[in-house]
């Protein structure tokens, strides 16, 4: 079986840079090379408006990848709080948070993408994660590792935490059916790794900048501990927009959160990841894309109608 992950799209159509060209980009990749199915973990939108989500949502479906043995896919913190959109609204965003219905946001953030959580052998009880399914050999276990918004503790709501609720039933998942895969593989959100270097100084690396002094994820030594004592084989996230693999206490972490936002603004970068009986193997898969190709429009058909965008997200016509 072969799976793409990608992560942190970011997609938002408001703003000139929406993303759309390059994730259609990707979705294409896939579909022409026979990727079975598609992992997404997290921040799909970069401000957790629904109208982006099904805007993804029609792109995904256009290309095959919809139904719960096609997509997985994890809620991220933009896809719940949004982000700061101008470096003017750092000083309000703290508030925007705080009137933020968490709750909420996940729960339309879930029914979006109804169709892929159909399918599921397990769904916890706080806002359906954890969630399992099995996709051929592999336990595929998704967690939602966004802490809710505090004053002190998650002042931009970018912080991670898994409540103790979720960490005990992704114990009762490996326990009741780890032991019928071969393989268990992990989606969260949030980075295990340490945050190397400021990436800029510019007006809109500003926010990434603050963005990095509040990106941690909370408790991660006892998920570590578990994900080591079940025998976890891959824990797949984004959060930090950089691809890379990399081994932490003898576990394979990969980190597909430079899917779109690469440095290299020429590459899309994303994981390949192939699922055996008897292995798991991963690939970085780079694609080129023209910045200078002619503009061309997009048709995505919303319950409301025809909405029509050029490559680059911008409404042409309705």
């Amino acid at each position: 079986m072969k799976i793409a992950h990608i992560s942190d799209l970011h997609l938002n159509t408001f703003y000139k840079d929406s993303h759309l060209r390059e994730i259609r980009s990707i979705l294409k990749y896939c579909s022409n090379n026979n990727v079975d199915h598609l992992f997404i973990t997290g921040d799909l939108t970069d401000n957790a408006s629904e109208v982006n989500l099904n805007i993804l949502k029609k792109s995904l479906t256009y290309f095959g990848y919809e139904g719960s043995n096609k997509l997985s896919v994890i809620v991220g913190n933009h896809d719940i709080f949004g982000g700061l959109q101008k470096a003017d609204e750092i000083f309000s965003f703290p508030d925007k948070c705080r009137k933020t219905d968490y709750n909420s946001k996940i729960k339309s953030f879930n029914g979006t993408f109804d169709k892929s959580f159909e399918d599921c052998i397990y769904k916890g009880e706080s806002n359906s994660y954890p969630y399992a399914k099995i996709i051929g050999e592999a336990l595929v276990i998704g967690i939602n590792s966004n802490a809710e918004y505090s004053s002190i503790s998650n002042p931009f709501a970018s912080n991670g935490e898994v409540s103790l609720e979720q960490f005990s039933d992704t114990v009762k998942i490996l326990n009741e059916f780890g032991n019928f895969v071969k393989h268990k593989i992990i989606l969260i959100h949030h980075h295990f790794n340490k945050i190397e270097g400021i990436s800029s100084f510019s007006s809109a690396g500003l926010w990434q900048n603050i963005e990095k002094q509040t990106m941690r994820l909370k408790k991660k030594k006892r998920l570590i501990s578990l994900f080591k004592d079940y025998g976890v084989d891959l824990i797949l996230h984004g959060h930090l927009h950089t691809t890379q693999h990399y081994e932490k206490k003898g576990l394979t972490f990969l980190n597909a959160g430079g899917s779109i936002k690469s440095p290299d603004s020429n590459k899309l970068k994303f994981n390949i990841i192939d699922v055996s009986k008897d292995s798991i193997t991963s690939e970085l898969k780079k694609i080129s894309i023209d910045n200078n190709k002619k503009e061309e429009k997009i048709s995505l058909i919303s319950e409301q109608g025809s909405l029509i965008l050029n490559n680059k997200g911008e409404l042409v016509d309705n």
